[in-house]
């Protein structure tokens, strides 16, 4: 199985994002062009490598001891508000 046909559609997904999200649509689709076949064998839907490979890269920075956790290596252009009596808040 191979990523190249899901990594073109996701590139070109990539630009047609709002510019401040495109950097993050790029460090996946870097994410997954890295992956080699040998890694890709157990797999036979790319979606589920795609999710599994770029869940792997979340879970590998924030259990890293010298790992900046989810800060991005990218740069954050935008933060969203905190709404009073959200869930996340």
């Amino acid at each position: 199985m191979e990523l190249d046909p899901l990594i073109l559609r996701w590139k070109k997904t990539t630009r047609a994002l709002k510019i401040h999200e495109q950097p993050y649509g790029k460090y996946l689709t870097d994410i997954l062009a890295q992956r080699t076949d040998a890694e890709l064998a157990l797999f036979t839907d790319p979606v589920e490598a795609a999710a599994f490979f770029c869940l792997l890269d979340v879970v590998m920075r924030t259990a890293e001891p010298n790992s900046p956790g989810l800060s991005s290596p990218v740069p954050v252009t935008r933060q969203q508000p905190i709404i009073a009596g959200s869930p996340a808040g």
